[in-house]
């Protein structure tokens, strides 16, 4: 049976603009076979575009009652993205099992401010690579002093120490510094320690067995024509045999397949002819064909 899913969407609930319910009716029309819902999530935190923490048991609720409603139609899949947080949060399976999640999606988009720096002031906040221009290089001056390498080294890090050491399902938008280097222009992915950290990461994720997503969100949101990750990181993934899934990362109806196509080709191109998909045994893989209408 031909699969087309997105496990990455947001809705009301975080930052999204439409509900789950407008959503699900969305994927039908869209002749989606699979929806899985990942709110914002920082158990037992939460910033202005999390879940709030009074709301996770609401928000189990509503999607539940969506898979009665709509499950002839479509299979519904309730998840988290949930952050990475050294310290405060983790995308843990543990953690998060008071809500009964079908997956979980592991995301770093805080880097904490190095000792260096957060020694001149107990408000250095740590650096938000995934928002506004302005803001990334706000807290890139802030809580690395401007030191791109230090702040993108110490990223992938991050990255690294939630793949190793969290109990999650996918993988989220891997090589997110990339989305406001377009216009930043901070780093630069072609210098030796760059690639070093991509592949010290690949690493990591093959050996956690871990299913990186193919997102294509920045193009949804038109801030860049890019999908995560970059095809560098993706041979060296399939190379590595790193599973993939293609997903959305949306935040609207009109978004649910965006740049499905282009994900499609940009996987094809490393050499993956499979993508992962969620069964109620757990996830199987389908043949990447599979993975768009015709």
């Amino acid at each position: 049976m031909k699969r087309i899913a997105s496990y990455h969407v947001h809705t009301t609930w975080c930052d999204g603009h439409d509900s789950p319910e407008a959503m699900v009716r969305a994927a039908i029309e869209q002749n989606m076979t699979d929806i899985g819902f990942s709110a914002h999530a920082m158990w037992p935190f939460a910033s202005e575009w999390h879940l709030s923490p009074a709301s996770y048991g609401d928000y189990a609720a509503e999607i539940r009652s969506l898979k009665e409603k709509y499950g002839a139609e479509i299979r519904i899949s309730r998840g988290f993205e949930a952050d990475y947080l050294e310290g405060a949060s983790a995308p843990d399976r543990a953690t998060y099992s008071p809500f009964s999640p079908d997956y979980l999606i592991g995301s770093v988009h805080y880097v904490p401010a190095p000792a260096v720096f957060g020694k001149k002031s107990k408000k250095v906040e740590p650096w938000c690579v995934d928002a506004p221009a302005a803001e990334v290089a706000r807290g890139l001056e802030r809580a690395f002093g401007g030191d791109a390498k230090k702040a993108v080294s110490a990223y992938w890090g991050r990255v690294r120490e939630m793949i190793e050491g969290a109990d999650f399902d996918i993988i989220g938008h891997i090589d997110i510094p990339r989305k406001r280097n377009g216009e930043l222009r901070f780093f630069s992915e072609t210098e030796s320690w760059y690639r070093r950290e991509i592949k010290n990461t690949v690493k990591a994720a093959a050996h956690s067995g871990k299913i990186m997503e193919i997102n294509t969100g920045a193009i949804a949101r038109g801030i860049r024509d890019m999908i995560y990750p970059s095809l560098e990181f993706l041979n060296l993934a399939f190379e590595a045999g790193v599973p993939i899934t293609i997903n959305s990362d949306s935040h609207a109806t009109d978004s649910l397949l965006c740049a499905y196509d282009q994900a499609r080709l940009l996987a094809f191109n490393a050499g993956y002819r499979s993508a992962s998909f969620l069964d109620d045994c757990g996830w199987t893989s389908a043949p990447l064909d599979s993975a768009l209408a015709d």
